[in-house]
């Protein structure tokens, strides 16, 4: 493994001039405005269908929602950019419960008080450390590269409607953020290896949940930790105010895989990412570069296990699959919709190509020690790529065994 200088990094993935994203173009958010798609589908919904099979009963259900709870902590975000009319009424319903001249919990220091080591060092050994604290598995520091900020931003509710439901009236708002806002604290969370083994029910959908609902948690404790040490946080909850991952890879988290996710050194794409922007001064991770685009190159795990068919095969592009990707990055960019329609069509969320992926493995010391190989020794890409299929690995448990196997303080044997 190596550290890229960010000149480095941006030799080998930005390939042309980057437009800014509008955030209504995500694939959560065109159904309910672009007439192009939709009535694609019957319904976008994702809540996910109780059935009377394994990994669809109620119980399997219940722990997917309950897993998301957490996300209600959105509900306490006010520090958004910008914010359109719905994100500007839920401000003022949550003033409306708090008394006049009062916050809900204090948010500043007391007067005359000071950082005891205000040096960006320290200030990022601190912040890192409140971050593991606070409940993040993994957490990287990068300036904020403005192009990764939404250009708009686009705060209905996620679509998820019928073909026979009349299109939204919501305008994106132009988005800006304040010149002193410099840096950001970009952490990762860790879903589950043994719920994700149970695609694609509603159980491995939890492990999704779960991490949800961590990063919401996370991001509103490093929020408040920030603002009481007397600096300013924007708390980007979810996949808010801007793209997750190109500030990941430049925080040194990861590096993107052919599916379209991060891949990390220790958990690979079974991760979550959650950002919070700050003028508080930071010292800089860097990229990393630990084998993910040459492993990639050969192996079609994913796309050959998509369900939707919406990876990739081949080469890596800068052209754009539709106005749901980023051009100018030369990657492999995914087909959104097609696999939006499929989440649609099976009304629930889908993670294969993350369960199939072979950097999807317990952290052990065998899968470390296989990790080291597969930077170290690149050109034996193909033979690892058939060792993952010839054991097995991505392939997904019976459902009927969930509840009678399913252990959260699991141990893994070290070749699992």
């Amino acid at each position: 493994m190596k550290k890229f200088t960010l000149e480095q990094w941006e030799e080998k993935y930005i390939k042309g001039d980057i437009k800014r994203f509008d955030q209504r173009n995500t694939m959560f958010n065109r159904p309910g405005w672009d007439k192009s798609i939709h009535g694609a589908v019957d319904s976008w919904a994702i809540a996910g269908t109780i059935k009377d099979r394994p990994g669809y009963y109620l119980e399997d259900w219940a722990l997917h929602w309950a897993s998301r709870r957490g996300t209600l902590f959105g509900l306490f975000n006010t520090s958004k950019p910008n914010p359109g009319k719905s994100s500007m009424a839920l401000m003022k319903a949550m003033a409306s419960i708090v008394p006049s001249g009062q916050t809900m919990m204090p948010r500043q220091p007391p007067e005359g008080a000071r950082i005891h080591d205000p040096s960006p060092e320290a200030l990022t050994s601190k912040i890192k450390k409140a971050a593991l604290w606070f409940g993040a598995d993994l957490v990287g520091i990068c300036r904020l590269d403005r192009r990764w900020v939404y250009s708009h931003t686009y705060d209905a509710p996620p679509y998820s409607g019928t073909k026979d439901d009349q299109l939204l009236d919501v305008e994106s708002v132009p988005q800006d953020i304040p010149e002193e806002y410099q840096w950001a604290v970009v952490m990762c969370f860790e879903q589950s290896y043994d719920l994700l083994s149970y695609y694609p029910t509603l159980d491995s959908n939890a492990a999704s949940s779960m991490g949800y609902s961590r990063m919401a948690i996370t991001n509103h404790y490093l929020s408040a930790f920030i603002r009481n040490m007397g600096y300013k946080a924007i708390d980007c909850t979810t996949n808010d105010v801007a793209l997750s991952i190109p500030m990941a890879i430049q925080a040194g988290l990861g590096d993107l895989g052919r599916h379209g996710l991060l891949i990390t050194p220790k958990y690979g794409p079974r991760v979550r990412i959650s950002k919070v922007i700050t003028d508080l001064p930071l010292v800089p991770d860097a990229p990393l570069d630990f084998g993910v685009t040459e492993f990639c190159k050969v192996c079609m795990i994913c796309a050959e296990n998509c369900p939707s068919q919406s990876i990739l095969y081949g080469g890596r592009t800068t052209e754009p699959n539709s106005v749901s990707n980023v051009g100018g990055v030369l990657k492999w960019p995914i087909n959104a919709e097609t696999c939006r329609m499929y989440w649609g069509r099976k009304n629930q969320g889908c993670t294969v190509c993350m369960a199939c992926c072979p950097y999807n493995k317990p952290d052990t010391a065998f899968h470390r020690m296989v990790r080291w190989f597969t930077d170290h020794a690149r050109w034996g890409d193909r033979f690892y790529v058939r060792m993952d299929k010839l054991f097995g690995y991505g392939k997904s448990k019976p459902a009927d065994k969930f509840w009678e196997e399913w252990d959260p303080k699991r141990k893994f044997k070290p070749w699992e």
